[in-house]
């Protein structure tokens, strides 16, 4: 495939920088472009990679020239690439195929352009919307409805009852809707609290790579649209995850726990459960957090405190050696 500049600034709002009567082929980073390819810089200190790189056509956000090449200037090089990206690789097309290898119960209903693939189940009372993709391997269970172009990749399982939107992406090894984590004790032993909820999860929600989002106890857990989550993240039962949300990897976020709308959840986070998280709060990686967060807080540290405070408290650990010192010594002349 080949794409002319203007084409490119057409997509992206950008403004062609040199010689606007080029094509280019594909799209790459700038370690592995070719001469033909379209690459990007996403930041000044990257200059000298982008000189040296074959490619002609550099996408920027930060310079108007780069000596030997022809700058697409844009507002944002991050959206602009990942636009040029979905042209050389497209998003997956509608295509029905059902295999015979795949489980079907009649009492399911399947839509137009279906993609089913070999040992998939789909129990009774199930809906599989339009143009989604049900990978080999998939399992899902009564009652469950699939959104229009959403994608299930192999290995996939989906619990009793849940709900998933339009133009989702669910990745490999994910459950969705396994028991919630519920016991009570009972003379000396634990008794199982049986988990009646379910999942409903919104539309252009993306859920990692062996994820696990447990069904409820009561009601549901609850994933809104445009919600973000990276691969080995834990959502326990009667979550409830605002618009917007980007939780990253190996989080784990206990039961009845609310987020806002528009967070940002570092990797490694564990959130206490029955705690509320406003909108557009930023929690730093690793960081624990035992109580509700205020709407725009920036916390990071176990437990976690606003990053400015914690900042601080790192310059002033990094003093005590000295600290120390001075007081041995003032302890010293004291005694002497």
């Amino acid at each position: 495939m080949n794409i002319t500049l203007q084409e490119i600034a057409g997509l992206t709002g950008g403004e062609i920088k040199g010689n606007a009567g080029l094509t280019v082929s594909g799209i790459s980073d700038l370690k592995g472009a070719k001469e033909t390819d379209v690459s990007f810089i996403l930041s000044t200190k990257f200059l000298k990679n982008a000189q040296e790189c074959p490619a002609k056509v550099i996408i920027s956000d930060t310079l108007d020239s780069i000596e030997g090449k022809t700058v697409i200037k844009v507002k944002n090089a991050k959206a602009a690439y990942a636009k040029v990206i979905s042209v050389f690789y497209p998003a997956r097309k509608a295509e029905s195929y059902i295999s015979p290898h795949a489980s079907i119960s009649p009492g399911s209903k399947i839509g137009r352009d279906v993609f089913i693939d070999d040992f998939a189940a789909i129990k009774n009372g199930c809906v599989i919307s339009d143009g989604a993709y049900i990978g080999a391997g998939v399992v899902i269970s009564e009652d469950c409805s699939i959104g229009a172009l959403t994608q299930i990749n192999p290995n996939v399982t989906i619990y009793l009852g849940t709900r998933i939107g339009s133009n989702c992406i669910i990745h490999s090894g994910t459950v969705i809707g396994a028991d919630g984590f519920g016991f009570v004790e009972d003379e000396g032993g634990l008794l199982k609290v049986p988990q009646v909820g379910r999942v409903i999860i919104g539309n252009n929600v993306e859920i990692g790579a062996n994820c696990c989002v447990d069904r409820a106890s009561f009601g549901a857990t609850l994933i809104g649209n445009n919600v973000k989550i990276d691969n080995l993240v834990h959502i326990a039962h009667n979550v409830e995850i605002g618009e917007g949300t980007i939780i990253i990897a190996q989080t784990g976020i206990s039961g009845s726990t609310k987020l806002g709308k528009y967070c940002v959840i570092g990797g490694q986070v564990g959130i206490v459960d029955h705690v509320t998280i406003g909108d557009g709060a930023k929690i730093g990686s690793q960081s624990g957090i035992p109580s509700d967060v205020e709407p725009g807080a920036m916390l990071t540290g176990t437990p976690a405190r606003p990053v400015i405070k914690m900042r601080k408290a790192e310059v002033y650990m990094m003093k005590l050696e000295d600290l120390f010192k001075r007081v041995k010594v003032l302890e010293a002349d004291k005694k002497s």
